[in-house]
């Protein structure tokens, strides 16, 4: 492993300096042709400088930049350590043939790969990986310096992209098929956490959360039944509480049916009320693109111990 890992170090480090270099034109370019004279005079250091954010003004000039799929990359990786290197059930070279093939004709090598340890579990490896992930990218960003002299900082938090990424990525060691999307923000993919939430909380917080100064966030999906009453509602508090005892950053809960979101898709207009937390941000589910709907719908249905 430690080859694929060295190669995949390699890999994100040249990526990361290409993305820095791209963000240094639209850096350049906001300085040069969208300065910001309004919100510059509310920003703490920008009058005592008399010069604008875009320029550096501001006394805090840190870059958020933010990484998508951890844990899509983590199960990766550790399906190759259990699968190919600790078993020797498969070969690399049958791996890599059977991801350009997107696993046509291959699913018992798929189905070997998917039963791997799968971050979200509690099972060690997955979070192993997961963690030096977050210090490579870490690290990889903190290289460099913006244009305005301060640092680029990572966050783990995807918004919708996950969604529009994984549709334009091949197929992956985790057993991932193509166009899938990537996991949701810093949780688990979908569907891999299935050992409840519980085990899903101490995946996450056994990540340092002092190497994301821009931020994480954790979706979580309960239906109504499973935290109604004092007693539910007791027990989900007791969740969270123990989450961020252990140094859980960030959590933001969607409690709703399967059912009602089925019909919010099939129905647009019936349910003008329903808002769902999609990764950062909370929207109107009719308002969604369709495959944030779906990808929304097939989150893991959480269950709280009685």
């Amino acid at each position: 492993m430690g080859e694929v890992l060295a190669a995949f170090q390699t890999q994100l480090d040249s990526l990361v300096a290409r993305l820095v270099r791209d963000i240094r034109i639209v850096e350049e370019g906001n300085r040069k042709g969208h300065p910001t004279p309004l919100s510059s005079m509310l920003v703490e250091g920008c009058l005592e400088s008399g010069l604008d954010l875009t320029e550096g003004g501001a006394r805090y000039n840190a870059s958020g930049i933010q990484a998508v799929g951890l844990a899509d990359v983590a199960d990766s990786l550790a399906a190759l350590d259990l699968v190919v290197f600790q078993r020797r059930r498969l070969g690399m070279r049958e791996v890599v043939a059977a991801l350009r093939q997107d696993f046509r004709g291959q699913e018992t090598l798929r189905a070997e790969l998917d039963r791997a340890a799968k971050f979200g579990n509690d099972l060690g490896l997955p979070e192993t990986y997961a963690g030096r992930l977050v210090r490579m990218f870490h690290d990889s960003l903190g290289r460099f310096r913006n244009t305005r002299g301060g640092p680029y900082v990572p966050g783990f938090y995807s918004v919708t992209c996950h969604v529009a990424f994984g549709r334009k990525t091949g197929a992956l060691p985790s057993g991932r098929k193509a166009g899938e999307p990537f996991a949701s923000s810093i949780g688990a993919a979908t569907h891999a956490d299935r050992s409840g939430p519980t085990a899903l909380l101490n995946s996450v917080s056994a990540l340092d959360s002092r190497l994301m100064p821009n931020g994480n966030a954790l979706n979580l999906r309960f239906d109504p039944a499973q935290i109604e009453g004092d007693r539910g509602l007791n027990n989900l508090a007791g969740l969270l509480r123990g989450y961020f005892e252990k140094g859980g950053m960030e959590v933001q809960i969607n409690v709703v049916d399967p059912e009602t979101l089925r019909d919010a898709r099939a129905h647009p207009g019936k349910y003008p009320w329903l808002v769902v937390r999609v990764a950062g941000y909370c929207a109107y589910f009719d308002d969604l693109p369709d495959a944030t709907k779906g990808e929304i719908i097939e989150r893991t249905r959480l269950r709280v111990a009685s």
